[in-house]
């Protein structure tokens, strides 16, 4: 999944007419205009008018949910889903379902599981870029998302079309409240309560199997920055330092000195902040490759002489940002496959 949203694309500025075109052919352009216009507000006021009863169809049952924007009325098992998030995405697929629409996150991020479902999806946003005559007509009967700024402000455009239902969306969130709620807006807890036990015991497996180990050693997490020239380095209470911490795993200096569900951007050059990490973790595409310039770290000698470089113990996970169960157990699966492969 992507680690930030991409800008909004500008719309294109309309064509000038052309000088000295012929009357008629003005006046069929602008009639032309008027008419895909009306069709358009006709596609979203009928979709509208279904949304405003919650009911996605005239004998549909419905009902309620607390989401980010409010309590929503939602079918009680929605048929044709739009999810413009790639969290709310992969909890879906986690949960048996195909959303008919889905974010353009881009194929590099999205994790190898999901892969073959995201690709038979049609793409309906791509970042803030959200393509509502698309999604209209889709004819979704349930759109779901994460309350991000640039979901948050779409809401109500995207409600016209069908009940919208926003998982809640804070600097401190963790990582499980959007397969939770997900599960909630398409009534699957009880999928949701089978992924969280296969979670719970895979947890329980590692810690039988390299709980000595992951409790002496000293873990760092890091991806390469959107600042130029930076790396970010996360908090024990990142999303992966979350299940680290499930595992046992103990935290280096660089990772325990951030604040709770925050970041730190340090100069590629600052190699020396992780120099007493065992392990490190960072984020790779979803063909094993580094993702988000972190090679440029890598490349550098200051980094190679870090005991973690040193050791072979640089742990890359295409799940970095996890929004699912199974992107979690995505994480577990490769710091488990590290410890076994671990050298010395």
């Amino acid at each position: 999944m992507t680690a930030v949203p991409s800008p909004a694309t500008p719309s294109p500025a309309p064509s000038p007419a052309v000088p000295g075109a012929p009357a008629a052919r003005r006046v069929r352009r602008r009639l032309s205009a008027v008419l895909a216009a009306a069709a358009l507000a006709a596609v979203l006021t009928a979709c509208g008018s279904s949304a405003a009863d919650g009911t996605g169809g005239k004998d549909s049952a419905t009902r309620a949910v607390t989401t980010a924007h409010g309590t929503v009325r939602v079918p009680d098992r929605p048929l044709r889903i739009v999810s413009v998030h790639s969290w709310t995405t992969e909890s879906l697929f986690d949960l048996g379902l195909k959303p008919v629409g889905v974010e353009n996150s881009g194929a590099t991020y999205v994790p190898p599981r999901y892969l073959p479902s995201w690709k038979a999806a049609a793409k309906v946003t791509t970042g803030a870029d959200i393509d509502y005559e698309k999604i209209a007509a889709l004819k979704p009967d349930l759109i779901v998302g994460v309350d991000v700024p640039y979901l948050s402000k779409a809401y109500q455009k995207l409600s016209a079309i069908a009940p919208t239902a926003f998982t809640s969306f804070r600097d401190n969130s963790t990582w499980t409240e959007f397969p939770e709620a997900t599960a909630r807006f398409v009534n699957r807890t009880t999928q949701l309560a089978a992924l969280k036990k296969e979670y719970g015991d895979r947890i329980a497996a590692v810690r039988k199997t390299y709980g000595a180990k992951l409790a002496a050693s000293h873990w760092d997490v890091i991806q390469g920055g959107f600042d130029t020239g930076n790396y970010w380095i996360y908090s024990s209470a990142s999303p992966v330092g979350e299940i680290l911490t499930q595992l046992g795993a103990g935290f280096a200096s660089a990772s325990a000195s951030v604040g709770k569900g925050a970041t730190k951007s340090v100069s590629y050059e600052r190699t020396d902040l992780l120099h007493d990490a065992d392990h490190l973790v960072y984020y790779t595409n979803n063909d094993g490759s580094p993702a988000n310039d972190i090679g440029k770290l890598f490349a550098l000698d200051g980094f190679k002489r870090l005991p973690a470089a040193r050791g072979h113990r640089v742990v890359g996970t295409p799940d970095f940002l996890p929004g699912s169960y199974r992107d979690a157990m995505g994480v577990v699966d490769s710091v488990e496959a590290a410890l076994r492969g671990e050298r010395g």
